[in-house]
């Protein structure tokens, strides 16, 4: 048959009976204003939930149902609902009970699942899980008013429950009729959907173990079957990944993980890190209704039976909340070096270089919390950096304690005092400002002095370097200090032989 020809079911036809007389009565319940689908946070539904069913709104034939999770009619709805049976009472103003589609009571072709997928795919597609204005320009009829989308809609569905053809009907404007065949072109041409298509979820775990201020507070791990979430926290804080990079919270996946940058934070406190994915799981539940307040449906004995649709702005929650400790005395981070030869541990290099340990003690760091130690070996001479650098990527496991940093020295210092600079990062992420430094070049316990190379002689100390305790006692030599003058009986036997000698020989000469 042609789809636009004006033969087929008649207004008459669908909205006689008992389905007019049923949709007049509304026990008590309130007419919304009609500004449209609520903004309201869908609560989720399952099954054998109760909800509250409000009084039809839209023409007079077709229409839509507000519907309270809560079983409380209280504020902005969080569903509407569809008829599924065209020639049951609907009642009003009463608790029906949510369903999965094995719930379903009636016996017209929804119990056939290729029909139920249908009526799926036309919920999913049509108002008000699509926002009126993206319903009419889909449906190429751009400003559809809200009850013309209802009854597009409503037709669609009793045209697969209650018809094996597609009829035309009878029309309250052309807008509605072209939303029909959209509706129709679409749902003919799909295989349908099924519940597990319309599924949405969004949930988010907080981290196990204590938490501390001054640390990147985490991991909150994200999961959700949609391609993104949206990601909230309560009181606003950065959230970043693990190395400290922000991340942008409007499009978190399944699995990423979240961090709150606490690193700037001394004090206790609290937060609730929040995931949001648009639309809801409830979309698709049937919802069985009796036909007395306080009843219970049966196949024998039920009103209409309704299918749920969430509006656009309907979303899918998910939160979790976290404690953290006050940082340990909230006191800053300090640190302290001790720097020595690797081969003996004392603060004398050989001439041609080698390895120099710097022990970093450090104070007042989160256990915990991933930290960098960086150094440079300086000249003393002019406070000159060598370019021998050094870092060590650690975890405290308490606030106090110690950390090596190792230093290459290679040829072409000897003679050089070095002196270790160092610089504590929080995290491995050195390119902001350091929480912690030692950089005093006239600190003994940081230096370390590179044997000097005597022309045709010894390997001897540097005469320019200061003195300075060792590990194993004694003294080094130190810059500025005099150069030692202790002259040994050996040597100073040797120096008079030398000068006998050389008097003998002259009078040798001379006589």
């Amino acid at each position: 048959m042609n789809r636009r020809s004006g033969t087929g079911v008649t207004r008459g036809a669908s909205r006689a009976g008992s389905w007019l007389a049923g949709a007049l009565l509304a026990l008590g319940a309130v007419i919304m204003a009609p500004g449209g689908v609520s903004a309201a946070m869908a609560a989720d539904v399952a099954p054998g939930d109760a909800v509250f069913i409000g009084s039809k709104e839209g023409y007079d034939g077709t229409g839509i149902y507000p519907i309270w999770s809560s079983g409380v009619q209280e504020g902005e709805p969080d569903y509407w609902a569809y008829c599924i049976e065209h020639d049951v009472a609907a009642r009003t103003g009463l608790l029906g009970t949510a369903g999965d589609l094995d719930s379903y009571l009636g016996q017209n072709r929804f119990t056939d699942p290729a029909v139920a997928g249908k009526v799926l795919w036309v919920l999913a597609n049509s108002y008000p899980a699509v926002s009126l204005e993206d319903f009419g320009a889909a449906a190429g009829v751009p400003g559809i008013s809200r009850n013309d989308a209802i009854e597009a809609t409503q037709y669609a569905i009793w045209r697969y429950t209650e018809l094996d053809f597609d009829a035309p009907w009878a029309w309250e404007t052309p807008d509605s009729e072209a939303a029909y065949w959209h509706l129709l072109d679409g749902a003919n041409a799909s295989p349908g959907l099924t519940p597990g298509d319309l599924q949405v979820t969004a949930s988010v775990t907080a981290p196990s173990a204590a938490q501390s201020a001054g640390s990147l507070v985490g991991p909150f791990t994200v999961s959700t079957d949609q391609a993104s979430v949206v990601v909230s926290v309560d009181p606003a804080v950065t959230v970043t990944d693990a190395a400290g990079t922000p991340v942008d919270l409007s499009t978190v996946v399944d699995g990423q993980e979240l961090y709150l940058d606490l690193r700037e934070a001394t004090a206790a406190g609290s937060a609730t890190v929040r995931v949001t994915a648009v639309g809801s799981t409830g979309i698709g539940a049937v919802i069985s209704v009796p036909n007395a307040p306080g009843g219970t449906p049966t196949a024998e004995d039920h009103a209409q039976s309704m299918i749920l649709v969430a509006p656009d702005t309907a979303e899918t929650t998910g939160e979790a909340a976290v404690d953290w400790a006050a940082l340990p005395g909230a006191a800053e981070p300090v640190i302290g070096t001790s720097l020595v030869d690797a081969a003996d541990g004392d603060r004398v290099l050989g001439a041609n270089g080698g390895t120099v340990i710097d022990t970093v003690s450090f104070q007042n760091l989160v256990p915990g919390t991933e930290y960098t130690v960086v150094g440079e070996l300086m000249r003393k001479s002019d406070g000159q950096p060598t370019g021998i650098t050094g870092s060590t990527t650690f975890t405290p496991t308490s606030a106090n304690g110690t950390v090596d940093v190792s230093f290459v020295v290679p040829e072409g210092f000897a003679g050089d005092v070095l002196v270790a600079f160092e610089w504590l990062y929080l995290g491995s992420d050195l390119d902001g400002e350091p929480i912690a430094g030692h950089t005093d070049i006239d600190d003994a316990a940081q230096t370390v002095t590179v044997e000097a190379v005597a022309p045709g002689g010894p390997t001897t100390p540097n005469p320019g370097a200061p003195t300075v305790p060792t590990p194993g006692g004694g003294n080094l030599a130190a810059t500025g200090s005099p150069a030692p003058t202790m002259i040994t009986a050996a040597a100073l036997a040797a120096l008079l032989a030398g000068v006998i000698l050389m008097r003998v020989r002259r009078r040798a000469v001379d006589a």
